[in-house]
């Protein structure tokens, strides 16, 4: 390499790989504390209190609606494409997520039931076609969204199409730029 720009930008981006590799790098930003929490940088001290802080059943609870909303959130992204909503689908699917989301911490016992059986059902890794509680997922989110989370969606849907039609629309007037 013959230019000294290159050669400068080189050395100094293979320091900053190597960086977090200095042992005095490392003792400047990780700590390490008795009871084997280990913390990076200043800022992760508010985010390891709070975990800390937490209750087991909370990393539970959790890990629960992880789980869970893995199988959910395509099912839900599958039948909202079967909508049509073009322009404003994603806004849509947002929204959506967000309602299901909370929705799901205020569960009829019936519907948690249902929940764990469907968790316990994915957990046997039947081949989809068998999957019998996972084909009933859509019925399911109809017992789930309220009324307001209907009105919800037709607003969020209204609204990104009109701001679709509007892009559209900016774009077209706007000529291209020639050089």
């Amino acid at each position: 390499m013959e230019d000294p720009v290159l050669v400068e930008q080189l050395a100094k981006a293979n320091a900053e790989l190597y960086r977090p590799c200095d042992d005095e790098w490392i003792a400047e930003t990780v700590h390490i504390e008795g009871d084997g929490w280990i913390e990076a940088g200043v800022l992760a001290k508010p985010y390891v209190a709070m975990l800390k802080a937490a209750p087991p059943d909370a990393f539970k609870r959790q890990l629960w609606y992880v789980r869970l909303l893995s199988i959910l959130l395509p099912e839900l992204k599958i039948w909202l494409q079967s909508w049509d909503l073009g322009l404003s689908f994603e806004q849509v699917y947002l929204e959506a997520q967000r309602r299901l989301y909370e929705n799901l911490k205020q569960l009829a016992p019936e519907q948690q039931t249902w929940m764990d059986a469907l968790l316990d059902e994915n957990d046997q890794r039947l081949p989809v076609e068998e999957r019998v509680l996972r084909s009933q997922v859509v019925p399911m989110f109809l017992t789930l969204l309220t009324q307001d989370d209907w009105q919800s969606l037709a607003d969020v849907a209204a609204q990104g199409m009109a701001q679709g039609v509007l892009q559209k629309a900016q774009q077209e007037i706007t000529p291209p730029v020639t050089v």
